[in-house]
């Protein structure tokens, strides 16, 4: 009888442990989030997205990196940015490369959008961020700010973002776009400022290999407000297949008004 009644408390305890394990796993799941200040957004970690296009933009960052407690991952995360007039925003956080398959996106915010740079969306960690195996970094994740159209294209406009947890910075002074490409690759990157033509900014790139994430820094302190467009232009190894994006993007080097 003792032994009958020990058994079916191990078995209790062991459901006990699945049904927890499970239900830690369900709050992960991607699903709509919310709070009242905050608005909703949709967050957690789905199956990995399939790439329709030769070349993806992945994230578009101002070149700022918040220093970090040690150990710590931060209660919060703030994403900020410029817009130079009113557009409808598509605003995706994902990992730059996959781990765990994190994803946030249809972003609602309790306050509309506004030209200017007090636009800011901030969402708490503990629910997802912290929880997640294996464990990221804040600066694991980039951000992709689309406008005026969610899906992606050949041509498409992007606010760049800052990413932190407390102190913005007073200036960006430049900017990392990560991208990858279906297959092996050779291309160039170029950056225009479009008021007047001008090429700011030429990469080459021998070799990129298919689906691996990299990044084209651009060092704009010197840059003057305005429009640019970032063009990356190239061709499948494999294929010869021509490959081309183009990225127009607004720089507001002060986020103080």
């Amino acid at each position: 009888m003792k032994r009958c009644a020990l058994g079916l408390l191990l078995i209790l305890v062991v459901l006990g442990g699945v049904s927890s394990q499970l239900l830690a796993q369900t709050d992960l799941d991607y699903q709509t989030r919310n709070q009242e200040q905050l608005g909703n957004w949709k967050e957690g970690v789905k199956s990995k997205p399939v790439s329709g296009s030769n070349v993806e933009l992945i994230s578009v960052l101002a070149d700022y990196q918040e220093p970090l407690p040690s150990g710590n991952f931060p209660n919060s995360v703030k994403l900020q940015f410029y817009l130079d007039q009113t557009h409808d925003v598509f605003l995706t956080v994902r990992e730059l490369d996959y781990h765990t398959y994190y994803w946030l996106d249809k972003v609602q915010p309790a306050r509309s959008w506004e030209t200017g740079f007090q636009n800011i969306f901030a969402w708490p960690t503990d629910p997802v961020l912290q929880q997640l195996t294996p464990r990221l970094a804040l600066y694991d994740l980039g951000a992709l700010i689309r406008l005026d159209a969610e899906a992606a294209s050949s041509i498409e406009r992007v606010a760049p973002g800052v990413l932190y947890h407390s102190v913005p910075p007073s200036k960006i002074h430049g900017y990392f776009f990560t991208l990858k490409t279906g297959e092996d690759a050779r291309l160039m990157a170029t950056i225009t400022q479009e008021a007047t033509g001008k090429e700011v900014e030429s990469q080459t790139f021998r070799r990129k290999r298919a689906g691996r994430p990299f990044t084209i820094h651009w060092e704009a302190k010197d840059a003057e407000p305005g429009l640019y467009k970032l063009e990356v232009t190239g061709f499948s190894l494999s294929t010869n297949q021509t490959i081309s994006k183009e990225i127009q993007f607004f720089h507001q080097p002060s986020l103080v008004p």
